[in-house]
């Protein structure tokens, strides 16, 4: 809506608050170098990864897995459900049948087995054996940097496997082995990074799971599933047992033989593995993630001693753009005084904050845009009365620009003009009025700084008297001091300070003024300009930064936040307690 004013001359005419002091490595964070690119990356250490998801399997209840196995008239191992082979048996379950040789004479349960075609079985549950110290519980991840891989361990709570041995004249044996309570047998895979991205050749219920890229993308649950699925296509490796032992071979034959076999032929997780999501899982996050790589990073200098302090970084791109491949950083996400109280960082690349910041103050921005109009017109006998009228339209379209680097990383411009004159050549009377806006936002530290300047300059001619002056030139500067809640969510406090560089009205001498008129109207204008400054611009609001949402905040407990050296936006953050639901896999 434009904003009318009309005269008629004679006989009718950023102050910067403190800076929260942030050091730790992540301040180095420049992901919008263009040898990076991402728009934000999760860094968690493989210590933190290991206590949560040690945590999450010591705490939760897995479903237990029980396949079976028959032997057909070749000796080749195939596959019964626990419902046909209890057919065969009368009802005996082969898995609560102890050990037995030919030594001895037949139970009732083993002649039952014997009359049937059962082979071998096995039954597990992942997670941690009842009896077995929280201390003693081993490392489930090892990342290895020079490969881009992960040494996975397979724990399970329980696990029993038995095996009929057979010569020459039919059952000569019956072999019964369970876990230890205290001490599980491992099985473990090395999963390349590579392995987990690319799962196109699963069927679409896996892919589903593989693929989450949701409120729990980053949760110890979804890496534990990717990394089960994954390390079928590799072989494990056993320990807990001393290799050579007939349950060592048993298990190689029947649980990493016959079963992983029969699991990836089906493209199904080891021992049924799936998450559970929560429902509604509704992603607060103000960045919708739409792909995602995964790569590990060294602790630098690189020495075992600083392993625990390697990082699986998550590489994330948001709302359908392209994702650059993993580059190594030269930085470190943590460092080995920040693990006692963090478990890794989230990084929001500077663009990526500073387009969608933006956004957020394009509407006030363009509500201080003004587009000026002027008309000067002559009226009354003998056109000898000069006319003036004068208008603003807000809400222009102003030039905006992200910078490449520095401090200043959105700058916002805008300028208008307008004059008019009349009578011969302009002279009985001429008006002009041009605007101009600059808006500067500043990312550093804990603060974000936005710098408003309005200039409003004015040129005025009766005849051949005339003045000119700055009726406006307002500075605003606006600090938002940043924090963050637990959950993500950015909060600010708002300090806003205005300085007044106008000019002062000008006035002629009080002989022109008798034949002009001019002061009358320079003093008209400057009482629009004083009433207009008032009313017509306005400060940056508040919501401005505090609608913004970190991403990951159904899995971390954000810490603190600030700007690194770059202008990437950082947050220290914890693993949330891990949720204990589980299901099994639907076939």
């Amino acid at each position: 809506m434009a904003i009318y004013y009309h005269s008629t001359a004679r006989r009718s005419f950023f102050d910067i608050s403190a800076e929260k002091v942030f050091i730790m490595s992540s301040n180095q964070s420049d992901l919008s170098n263009a040898h990076y690119g991402y728009d934000f990356v999760v860094a968690a250490t493989q210590a933190s990864i290991n206590a949560t998801m040690k945590e999450y399997l010591y705490n939760s209840v897995f479903p237990t897995v029980r396949m079976y196995w028959n032997q057909d008239a070749q000796g080749n191992p195939v596959a019964i459900s626990q419902a046909d082979l209890l057919k065969q048996t009368n009802g005996v379950d082969p898995l609560l049948v102890p050990s037995w040789n030919d030594s001895e004479p037949m139970t009732p349960d083993i002649e039952n087995i014997n009359q049937s075609d059962f082979y071998f079985a096995f039954e597990a549950a992942i997670g941690i054996p009842a009896d077995m110290p929280a201390q003693n519980i081993p490392d489930i991840v090892t990342f290895q940097a020079a490969s881009q891989s992960v040494i996975f361990n397979l724990i399970c709570a329980q696990f029993t496997v038995v095996t009929c041995n057979f010569g020459r004249h039919g059952l000569t044996s019956f072999f019964s082995a369970s876990q230890p309570a205290d001490s599980p047998w491992l099985f473990t895979s090395i999963v390349a990074l590579r392995q987990i991205i690319d799962n196109t050749n699963l069927p679409p219920d896996v892919q589903e799971q593989l693929n989450n890229l949701g409120p729990a993308a980053f949760s110890v649950q979804q890496l534990f599933f990717d990394l089960d699925n994954a390390a079928l296509e590799s072989t494990p490796t056993i320990s807990g047992i001393q290799p050579g032992t007939p349950l060592y071979t048993l298990l190689s034959s029947v649980f990493l033989g016959a079963y992983f076999s029969a699991m990836k032929a089906n493209a199904q997780p080891v021992l049924n593995y799936s998450i559970l999501q929560n429902v509604p899982a509704n992603d607060s996050s103000t960045l919708t993630l739409t792909k995602m790589e995964l790569e590990v990073s060294p602790y630098t200098p690189v020495s075992p001693a600083t392993d625990s302090f390697n990082t699986l970084n998550y590489l994330c791109e948001v709302n359908g753009g392209n994702l650059p491949p993993p580059v190594p950083f030269p930085w470190n996400w943590l460092e080995p005084g920040d693990q006692s109280n963090f478990d890794g960082v989230i990084s929001i690349n500077r663009n990526t904050f500073a387009n969608y910041f933006k956004d957020q103050l394009a509407g006030a921005v363009a509500n201080n845009c003004y587009k000026p109009w002027v008309r000067v017109w002559l009226s009354g006998f003998l056109d000898a009365t000069v006319n003036y009228s004068w208008s603003m339209t807000p809400r222009q379209t102003p030039t905006v620009t992200v910078t490449d680097n520095g401090d200043n990383v959105l700058v916002f411009s805008y300028s208008g003009s307008a004059e008019d004159d009349a009578g011969l050549n302009g002279d009985m009377g001429k008006m002009s009025i041009s605007t101009t806006y600059n808006a500067t936002v500043t990312f550093s530290g804990s603060t974000i700084v936005i710098t408003q300047n309005y200039l409003v300059a004015i040129y005025i001619r009766i005849m051949q008297s005339s003045e000119s002056w700055n009726a406006i030139n307002n500075t605003i500067t606006d600090t938002y001091t940043l924090a963050i809640d637990q959950t993500g969510h950015l909060t600010a406090s708002l300090n806003t300070v205005t300085k007044d560089n106008s000019d002062s009205t000008p006035s002629t001498n009080w002989f022109i003024e008798l034949f002009t008129g001019l002061n009358d109207l320079v003093g008209d204008v400057a009482d629009w300009a004083k009433d207009f400054e008032k009313t017509s611009f306005h400060s940056m609001p508040l919501n401005a930064a505090q609608r913004f949402v970190f991403p990951g905040g159904k899995t971390f407990a954000f810490n603190d936040v600030a700007f690194s050296d770059y202008q990437d936006m950082v947050s220290h953050i914890t693993y949330t307690q891990p949720g204990l639901n589980c299901k099994p896999a639907q076939f």
